[in-house]
């Protein structure tokens, strides 16, 4: 899996550069952890000198995870039509696997759930909308909002979810291209893991976000573009997932003063983008 989605990612690095090239992988490295205990993924991991955050967080730019049809639409979960045996599990056993699944994948900062409320054709629409709004270009499906709700106090753990956490700061930065340009550094698993997130707003007033994993060094040299007239933000992100879907719930808390950021050489982005 590691050396095809490698082989791939290696062939749209060698290509033009002004051409923009997705590698769309079915299946990710965290699925196989849902298929062996905790003691032999950490051995696993441990031999391809990975952690949770580099095999999981880092490693890809989004999550896309697809409800098993015996999850709500168990009517079209059957193994008759399935010629080439790839389809082995019992609707419960799906169903199971499918929970796992997602649970795995729960730290990453942009996985989208796509459950099987609307019919194949929708789904299939939804799951496209999805990867349109993670690479920032218009999605079939426009309509779609992310929904947010502020909430007073809550128990996670107390009330039996399965809880990733994570500590990030935001910070905004100078922009000269009408765009909205920050970085988050995030810290999780014992790991860092470094964004540069770009907003846009259409005429319509539909908001698109991208983000992008970058090296320390770049977010070194972005960082060194901060925008003094706005204070950092800090949150405790908690993920968890429940009755299919993902949610975060963000809990906001005073950042600490923080020195003026070392500047290191700019790269030719970070020039791009400071310059007016």
């Amino acid at each position: 899996m590691m050396v095809l989605e490698e082989a791939y990612a290696g062939i749209c690095r060698a290509g033009p550069s002004t051409e923009r090239c997705l590698v769309i992988c079915d299946r990710g490295l965290m699925d196989a952890s849902v298929f062996c205990d905790k003691a032999t993924w950490e051995r696993i991991l441990g031999d391809l000198r990975l952690d949770h955050a580099s095999a999981c967080d880092l490693r890809y730019d989004g999550v896309v995870h697809l409800v098993t049809a015996a999850e709500g639409a168990e009517e079209h979960y059957n193994l008759e039509s399935n010629a080439d045996g790839v389809r082995t599990e019992t609707p419960q056993q799906a169903r199971e696997l499918c929970e796992r699944t997602g649970r795995a994948w729960n730290s990453h900062p942009t996985k989208v759930v796509v459950d099987n409320s609307t019919d194949f054709r929708t789904k299939l629409v939804r799951g496209l909308a999805a990867v349109c709004r993670m690479v920032g270009v218009p999605a079939p499906d426009r309509d779609a909002r992310r929904r947010k709700w502020l909430v007073a106090r809550a128990n996670l753990k107390g009330a039996g979810l399965t809880v990733s956490a994570s500590d990030c700061e935001y910070t905004y930065l100078r922009s000269f291209d009408g765009c909205q340009h920050r970085l988050r550094r995030r810290a999780a698993d014992g790991g860092l893991l470094y964004s540069h997130i770009r907003r846009t707003v259409d005429e319509s007033g539909l908001d698109t976000e991208v983000k992008r994993n970058i090296r320390r060094r770049e977010y070194l040299e972005l960082l060194a573009h901060q925008d003094p007239s706005r204070s950092m933000i800090r949150l405790v992100k908690q993920a968890f997932t429940f009755k299919g879907h993902t949610f975060h719930l963000n809990t906001v808390v005073p950042a600490p003063p923080r020195s003026a950021p070392v500047a290191a050489p700019a790269s030719a982005e970070a020039a791009a983008m400071a310059a007016p």
